[in-house]
């Protein structure tokens, strides 16, 4: 089943099992505290300085983010794994569902 994930001025365009579909509320939010847990190392942190030299961190993350939170964490066990289909799309299909990040 295929899943938009609208992100600021395009999309992606993922396919995945049809519980996530059917859970993609729910899963976006397990996903946000996952991506936004400042415990958890993974590769969506980023820092930068401010024109004053002081420090902040932060997230920068795309679909990629997504679709490897869910094979890992919710698709661990299953056969279906989750995929990016396209990136960066300007006008999407109707009648697909969709999460807005």
């Amino acid at each position: 089943m295929r899943l938009i994930l609208q992100f600021d001025i395009d999309a992606d365009i993922i396919d995945v099992p049809q519980f996530v579909i059917e859970n993609r509320d729910v899963l976006q939010k397990r996903f946000t505290k996952w991506l936004y847990n400042k415990q958890i190392k993974h590769s969506y942190w980023v820092t930068f300085r401010d024109k004053n030299g002081k420090v902040f961190c932060g997230v920068k993350y795309r679909s990629d983010a997504f679709v490897e939170w869910l094979n890992k964490k919710v698709l661990a066990d299953e056969n279906k794994k989750a995929r990016i289909v396209a990136e960066h799309v300007s006008e999407c299909p109707e009648g697909i569902p969709k999460l807005n990040f």
